[in-house]
């Protein structure tokens, strides 16, 4: 059985208004911390990039919902446009937000991988998992005194 979903959580020590705006509510809340930078549409339904110096990630934004949620859909494991397979092989990676005792609860679930065929499932899985940890590592740097 192929493995389908990726999942992280993380305790950040900020009120979830400041998380949301500092972290996911605007492009350039996201790439102070995950890509260099985004651009592009960055509302629900709309088509952003996502940077990483010369190699760029085209994404659709699915939801946008002020301080809970935030997802989108790419094709995983390389750098892709969303046309560069079929539909059906996009991931959707999702942030949701939620209120903790030490701050706010980050959780992130990228699922969808077992539509995608191998040997690229093993490869989106491995490169996917451990870009994960490198990206979500840098998030709580935001929040040091």
């Amino acid at each position: 059985m192929k493995t389908n979903a990726i999942e992280r959580e993380l305790i950040l020590p900020a009120p979830i208004e400041t998380v949301w705006e500092k972290s996911f509510g605007s492009g350039d809340a996201l790439a102070a911390w995950f890509p260099e930078k985004v651009e592009g549409d960055y509302t629900p339904g709309g088509v952003f990039f996502m940077s990483w110096g010369e190699h760029r990630c085209q994404c659709r934004l699915i939801e946008l919902n002020p301080t809970t949620t935030m997802s989108y859909q790419w094709h995983p494991g390389d750098v892709y446009n969303l046309d560069s397979h079929p539909e059906a092989e996009l991931t959707t990676v999702t942030f949701t937000l939620s209120p903790h005792a030490d701050g706010t609860m980050v959780k992130m679930v990228e699922s969808g991988f077992a539509n995608i065929p191998d040997p690229r499932h093993a490869h989106a899985l491995k490169e996917n998992s451990g870009g994960w940890d490198e990206e979500l590592a840098k998030l709580p740097k935001q929040y040091e005194a």
